[in-house]
């Protein structure tokens, strides 16, 4: 060979390109490495996804039946087969959980009921009571969310506000009312629809065996009250004849005699009576959660609080106002 003269400079282009194409990686052994791990990848995100829809299921059941005092992480996790340790790695805390949980619902009846905008006041009414006669769960969150948290409502990405202002902006387009008053009809429809299942000891006690069973008698009923209240072209603190018309026709009151005076109106006189009894009625809550904090910072259990007013307040409220 002669000196100074590089082997490689005498081989071919050819022969250069192959021992380049020797030495780097294979594009095909690359290739089949990327679509292993693509399957992989895949089957964790579904891993993943399954985990957390376990979750939601066990928590929905456990956070309607208990509430957010009374559910237990641990039995949540038991029920979907999982670590608790997920529970917290996916949702942060049971505070959040709950919220998730709550929202996920809400999507899920959004995806059921028509909005009132698609349909008239009478057949919402009659939606609304249908589906949460069907599926309690919803109403029940809402309700262990008011208990546990008054009017703080928890939200995720603004995602609970803008949902009731798009809802308000469509009552107020529908019906031609300011702001206000769209609010105070949705609340009066969702009332008229929500009610008698939130308070069903209630139903029976007022309508008595076996009518608080006929659910289907009371729907048509609800139906056909909103249907005539939002008939009505004055939606405000009194509607005037129409209104009490539509009342009497469905009552089957038929005088139309309006009370000179609040003092000569037994309405008036009895529901001034409830709003004082009301408020004795909270205020002696507000005594008796002192009264029960006081003894809980002297040593005695929440459990023996709770079997105390056993009959008064449940144990998850008696647990709720010893953490406020």
């Amino acid at each position: 060979m002669t000196a100074g003269i590089d082997p490689g400079a005498a081989r071919s282009p050819r022969a250069r390109r192959e021992d380049a194409s020797a030495q780097a990686p294979h594009g095909d052994e690359e290739r089949a490495r990327a679509a292993h791990q693509r399957p992989e990848a895949a089957r964790q995100a579904q891993r993943s996804d399954a985990t957390r829809q376990a979750l939601i299921r066990a928590a929905r059941a456990e956070f309607a039946e208990y509430g957010l005092a009374g559910a237990r992480v641990d039995r949540i996790a038991e029920t979907a087969g999982v670590n608790k340790e997920r529970i917290y790695g996916l949702f942060g805390s049971k505070d959040k959980l709950f919220d998730v949980i709550l929202i996920e619902s809400m999507r899920e009846f959004l995806d059921v009921v028509r909005p009132l905008a698609q349909t008239d006041p009478g057949d919402y009414v009659a939606d609304l009571f249908d589906y949460h006669r069907e599926h309690p769960q919803l109403l029940r969150l809402l309700l262990w969310e008011a208990l546990h948290r008054g009017a703080d409502a928890h939200d995720i990405d603004g995602w609970r506000a803008a949902h009731y202002v798009r809802k308000s902006d469509s009552a107020r387009q529908q019906f031609d009312l300011d702001e206000q008053a769209a609010g105070r009809t949705l609340l009066a429809l969702c009332g008229l629809a929500n009610w008698t299942l939130a308070v069903p000891q209630t139903t029976r006690l007022l309508l008595g065996d076996p009518a608080a069973a006929d659910t289907a008698t009371t729907r048509e009923f609800l139906r056909e009250f909103a249907r005539a209240a939002m008939q009505n072209e004055s939606i405000g603190p009194r509607g005037g004849a129409s209104r009490r018309q539509a009342v009497n026709e469905l009552t089957g009151n038929s005088t139309d005699a309006e009370p000179t005076s609040e003092s000569d109106d037994p309405v008036d006189r009895a529901a001034r009576r409830l709003r004082e009894a009301r408020a004795a009625a909270e205020a002696a809550r507000e005594d008796l959660a002192v009264a029960l904090r006081a003894a809980h910072a002297d040593g005695t259990s929440a459990n023996q609080l709770a079997r105390r007013v056993h009959g008064t307040l449940s144990r998850p409220v008696v647990l709720g106002l010893l953490t406020e």
